[in-house]
């Protein structure tokens, strides 16, 4: 008999389990006694979630375990057959286990009857096996990798682990039945992650983004969910600078379950990528950073395929550029009569808008352009930028940044000392506040924005309803669409498994230009 891989259920306070996506799972882990407790005491506890590795007796399979609190008051139960990670023994896991606990080598060979010689060695080996060299940095990673067993080796009266403070709530809890059979089949949620700028440089547009999914979840859980099941959002913060918490947020929407994720920022690198595609999950993103276009990255399509890039690459602002400045000197000639472009770029976000070719076919036109780059965000710098615009005296000024933060610290450093030249921002619609108009003067470009239809006017009613004011003109409407995306594409999918299919089929080739070839709710425009 083939041993199952990968099997679910939901677990009350009172032991009782509950289908979550199909029967096999919930009759599957209806055996494992005492999982079913550590689920009991996680509801009886103040943490969401654990995540452990667990042998049943008398068997040499190893399954890692996540539990995780929902919103229904009930506790997840996951189990998946693996191999142990990092090729450990199951005594280096147990050893793993008590040295996370803060207990020495020494302490650790009490615990488990064994020499403290023997403990020192295959401490070596976990050193080897895991390419760490430092007992308090394993420690540290094996926390964040939930590389611990239970039950919990040895005979501790304590310990730092989470792992052991619930193990010690299940011995303690009263005994229940676990298993009820004429329990009704409750439809699990369908999740959608979304990572946000918590900290740091963009947060003005994030803001925006989770209004935006908020306002269209809503809109769908009143018109009964999808296929009868409610939709939920988990969102989990970031910093744009620091990557590392960039990678953190992922990894904890994986730990939750999502069914999909919608974001804007946070996959600029190869790495991000290779994440997100080893989950197999949709991610739709609407980042028109050249670096964010999985093709540009040179990884294996049918690995990335998952990945779904709604907005043009930033390489187009350029000729945009070109094509206003032909406009404009049509209208006011009188303004441009000297042909001068200084375009400022921000080496906290190095971004390409085609300037190879921008410089070629104003030099065509006879404009000349200067390029400066700014080091840090701070006033320092956009002072330093005032300085610059003042001594070539431009006719044009580019700002290439996508954070609307940018364009504000500019454009107020600008209007403190304003010269005669046209302000032209790539991409800035998140800081025209329509209750602050913070930037308002300010020429911009942007592969999105609101539509002035019905639709558009629709959604801005709605929006202004649910949150008191209207919405800025990208972000919101942006992450609005995305979630339509996701929904129109489940409606027609047989499970949130199978979307990936079901939204290529929607658009067969790589997604890498407007949402509007996908959408079939489509509330922004092309800008």
């Amino acid at each position: 008999m083939t041993t199952p891989l990968k099997y679910a259920c939901l677990v009350d306070i009172q032991g009782r389990l509950f289908e979550w996506e199909d029967e096999a799972g919930k009759r599957f882990l209806a055996s494992f006694k005492q999982l079913i407790g550590y689920a009991q005491a996680l509801l009886a506890s103040s943490y969401p979630a654990l995540t452990f590795f667990y042998q049943l007796e008398n068997e040499s399979q190893w399954y890692q375990i996540w539990l995780r609190r929902n919103q229904d008051g009930l506790a997840l139960f996951k189990a998946e057959a693996v191999e142990l990670p990092f090729n450990l023994s199951k005594r280096e896991l147990e050893i793993l286990t008590l040295l996370s606990s803060g207990l020495s080598n020494t302490e650790i060979a009490q615990q488990l009857f064994i020499s403290e010689r023997t403990v020192a060695k295959h401490v070596e080996h976990i050193f080897e096996k895991t390419a760490i060299d430092n007992r308090t940095v394993l420690a540290v990673f094996a926390h964040k990798q939930h590389l611990c067993c239970l039950p919990t080796p040895g005979q501790l009266s304590q310990s730092i682990l989470v792992s052991f403070e619930i193990e010690q709530l299940a011995q303690n809890l009263p005994k229940k039945p676990t298993f009820s059979p004429l329990v009704q089949r409750q439809a699990r949620p369908i999740v959608i992650g979304v990572p946000y700028v918590e900290e740091g440089i963009g947060q003005i547009d994030t803001k925006e983004l989770l209004k935006g999914t908020q306002l269209a979840i809503e809109n769908l859980n009143r018109q009964g969910g999808i296929k009868g099941r409610l939709v939920e959002m988990e969102a989990v913060g970031f910093c744009v600078e620091d990557k590392a918490s960039i990678e953190r947020a992922y990894h904890q929407l994986f730990e939750r379950e999502v069914d999909a994720i919608s974001t804007s920022y946070a996959c600029y690198s190869p790495d991000i990528h290779e994440l997100i595609a080893s989950r197999g999950i949709p991610y739709l993103h609407i980042a028109t950073h050249s670096g964010s276009d999985k093709r540009s990255q040179h990884l294996p399509q049918e690995t990335i395929d998952n990945i779904f890039q709604v907005c043009a690459s930033d390489i187009h602002y350029g000729s945009g550029v070109f094509r206003f400045l032909q406009a404009f000197a049509q209208h006011y000639p009188q303004l441009l009569k000297e042909k001068r472009l200084l375009l400022i770029r921000v080496k906290w976000q190095r971004i390409d808008i085609g300037l190879a070719k921008l410089i070629q076919d104003l030099t065509a036109l006879h404009w000349s352009v200067e390029v400066i780059e700014l080091d840090e965000q701070s006033p320092a710098a956009f002072a330093y930028a005032l300085q610059q615009i003042h001594h070539y005296d431009p006719t044009l000024i580019v700002l290439a940044s996508y954070f609307a933060e940018d364009i504000v610290a500019l454009y107020q450093a600008f209007i403190s000392q304003p010269i005669n030249a046209v302000i032209y921002s790539i991409y800035a619609p998140s800081a025209f506040l329509p209750q602050e108009q913070p930037c308002e003067g300010v020429l911009w470009s942007t592969t999105s924005g609101l539509s002035n239809n019905h639709l558009g006017q629709q959604f801005v009613q709605q929006y202004q309803a649910f949150f008191g004011h209207q919405p800025t003109y990208s972000q919101a409407s942006i992450a609005y669409d995305q979630v339509q995306i996701l929904a129109n594409a489940w409606k027609n999918s047989i499970s949130p498994g199978h979307l990936r299919m079901c939204l290529l089929a929607f658009a067969p080739s790589p997604i890498t230009g407007s949402m509007a070839r996908i959408s079939l709710v489509q509330r922004g425009k092309r800008g």
